[in-house]
Formats: C-alpha cells, structure tokens, sequence
C-alpha cells in the first residue's frame, strides 16, 4: 500500500509558512535572556495579521444597492466586529504582558512617534543607551497604546446611528481599523527583527507580499482606466444627442472590463463606494431614451476626476517603499548603460533593464506613464545604436523630474 503523500499546502500557506520560519531563525539571535518572549512576541504579532487580514466585502457594497439590507448586513458583520476586537484585545493582552511597559518620563504612545524619524532619540543626551529590552518594551507599548485607542474609536462609530445606518460606513471603519492593526504589526515586527538581522518586510511581515501586489495591481489598473476615460470624456463632451449613447457604451465597456479585474476588490471602500455608484448612474443613463445629454457627460466627466485623483494610491506606505527601492534599481541600471556606451550592445542590454525596471513603476508619475506606453509600441530594444545614447540621456531626465516617494 502506497505511502500517504504529504498534503499539498497552497501559495499562501507555502509563503506564511516561509516568513513564519524566518522569525523563529531571527528571534534565536536574540540574547537568551529575550529570546524566549521574542519569539512569543513576533508570533504572537504574525498570528494576528493573519487573523485580522483583508476581507472580500464586495458581495455586501453590492447588496446596499438594492437597499433595505442594513439589519442583514449589520447580522453578517457583527460576529466579524466581535471577533476583531476580541483578537486585538487579547494581542495587547499577551503583548504586553511580555514586554511591559517601561516607566518613563515621556511615554510612546502612538505608532507614528513610535516607528517614524528620530524614534530612538527619545533618551536624554547625558543618559545611558536604553537596551534592546527597553527599546522593544516601547514599541509594544506604542503600538498597544494605538491599538486600545482604535478599539475605543471603533466602539464611539458603532453607537454612532449614522453609521448604523450606512452600511458602507460600516464597512470602512472596520476595514480600516483591520488595515490600521495589520500595518501597526507587521512594522512591530520588521523593527523588532531589525535589530539583530538585516532584512526586508517581505522576509518577514506575514501578507506583505499580497498586499504590496494588490497595491501595484489597483495603481496600475486605475491608471489604466484613467488614461482610457480621460479619451471617453472628451469624446462625449464633444458628442451630440444622436451620437452620445454610442459614445457612452464604448465607455461602459472599458468600466465592465475593469470590473472583472481582481484591482476592483482591492479598492479603499471610499473609492470603490464612488466608483460603484457611478457606474450604476451610467448604467441607468444609458438605458433612457432620448438620452439625457447633460447628466451623461457630467456623470462621465466627475468619474473621469476621480479616476485621475485615484493616483494618491501611490501614498501608501508599502508602495512608498517599493518604489524608493525599484528608484534606485532604475537609476543603477540606467548608470550601467551610460558606463557601457562603448558598447552598444551592453549599453542596449543595460537601458532594457532599466525601462522594464520602471515598468513596476506605473502609475507613480503622468510623464513616466506616457513613456511606458509608448514602449509598448516601439520598445528600446528596437532602438539603432547611434539612438542608444540619446535615448539614455532622455530617460534619465524624465526620471529625475519623478519626485520622490
């Protein structure tokens, strides 16, 4: 009889599996007297982003457009509400209870004087260096304290009738009190492991991969749609009654199109709440007959604006990272091929490598954009030698107009 085969774990089993890992080899090079309650500590914190991970509330958004649906919904979401707090309340709990906070004059108490510039200057001058111990003793602290008060904030916005109300409402705050949590942790844990390792949050800050490709994927697909609706808004603001329904449907196609992507899900519940309403006023527009030309190209014309705001997505913080990083890969291959002009075979190579760079790029800056697309039509690859070096010179001036994340 053959020998059971061990179970096939899945991508994201194969990846939680790997980071946890990763934080048991880091917390083992702590001094043996933390190394047992580190390693509490960063699994503990793992555990809990993965408990409290993004969920697919679509299927509700979807629902409030039919109305009458709030008690049902409020049904659904309230065990989720329940669990949520429950987790985090019982992760300060444990936290704290390894990692106690220390007296001090000045208190940490929030994530921001906790994890941004000069977060360990906190110590006078003519004081001794705070230990590793103290020094992790404050970040939990920190990050406790911003967690107790978005649990008290949440509470304050479900007495809130408005916000019962509304489901989307409802779906916001606890989506972003979720988000808020899973980022205050994994920045826990990336700064804990910072310092006796040098690493990268995707090492070991469990789901920071998929959001991080969930975040590339809304930027470069809103940017996309942008692009697209800026062309449909001014051909039906140029289009008279005979011709604007025709107009409308071409542009209708392109909002189905993006629909069926995975990046619609992946949307803050504000832009998706706005992004859905619209298209159900666009699909009823174009049902009426004679069309009702003013309304259309106003609908259209206030997407076409929201679709071009959508590039604050580019402020998030695990984007900001990745594109100071692939910045600085871009710039390393375009000095590459600049070094290898002699060659222009190398010098070609190089500049590839630096626009494909860049590709990950899209969405970040207008006139990098508009490069990117003309590449798809005539890439660098195809460029005669004499052109290598002028093409070199102008990538390079359009990469240093990119302000930088």
């Amino acid at each position: 009889m053959p020998a059971p085969s061990d179970p096939v774990l899945s991508a994201d089993d194969q990846a939680a599996q790997a980071v946890e890992g990763r934080l048991l080899e880091v917390a083992q090079r702590f001094e043996a007297g933390l190394r047992e309650r580190v390693t509490r500590l960063l699994l503990a914190a793992a555990e809990a982003i993965l408990k409290l991970a993004d969920l697919d509330l679509v299927r509700h958004e979807a629902d409030e457009e039919e109305g009458g649906h709030t008690l049902a919904l409020w049904e659904e979401l309230a065990p989720v509400m329940a669990s949520t707090v429950q987790h985090v309340n019982e992760l300060i709990a444990s936290t704290s209870d390894q990692f106690p906070p220390p007296l001090e004059k000045d208190p940490v108490e929030n994530f921001d004087d906790a994890f941004g510039p000069g977060a360990g200057d906190g110590a006078e001058a003519d004081e001794a260096p705070q230990s590793t111990e103290v020094q992790i003793a404050r970040l939990v602290a920190a990050v406790c304290s911003g967690m107790r008060r978005d649990v008290t904030h949440l509470g304050e916005r479900l007495r809130n009738p408005t916000v019962m109300s509304d489901p989307w409402m409802l779906i916001q705050d606890l989506l972003e009190f979720r988000g808020r949590v899973r980022a205050a942790l994994g920045e826990l844990i990336y700064q804990v492991a910072s310092f006796v390792a040098e690493t990268d949050r995707v090492e070991v800050v469990p789901g920071y991969t998929l959001e991080l490709e969930a975040s590339l994927m809304v930027r470069q697909a809103t940017s996309n749609l942008a692009f697209l609706f800026r062309g449909h808004s001014k051909r039906i603001g140029a289009s008279g009654d005979d011709r604007i329904l025709g107009a409308l449907q071409d542009a209708l196609k392109d909002l189905h199109a993006f629909s069926r992507t995975r990046a619609l899900p992946q949307l803050r519940t504000s832009d998706k709440r706005i992004f859905l309403e619209t298209r159900a006023t666009l699909y009823r527009l174009v049902k009426i007959s004679p069309p009702s030309s003013r309304e259309i190209k106003n609908a259209v014309e206030n997407l076409a604006r929201f679709l071009d705001s959508m590039s604050v997505v580019s402020r998030r913080e695990n984007l900001r990272l990745h594109d100071r990083s692939q910045l600085a890969k871009v710039g390393r291959h375009l000095e590459a091929a600049q070094f290898n002009l002699a060659n222009a075979e190398q010098a070609r190579a190089e500049l590839v490598r630096s626009v494909r760079a860049a590709g990950a790029l899209y969405g970040r800056d207008v006139q990098l954009d508009a490069y990117l697309r003309a590449q798809r039509h005539f890439p660098v690859e195809w460029l005669h030698d004499p052109e290598i070096s002028i093409e070199i010179e102008r990538f390079g001036a359009l990469l240093a107009g990119i302000a930088p994340p």
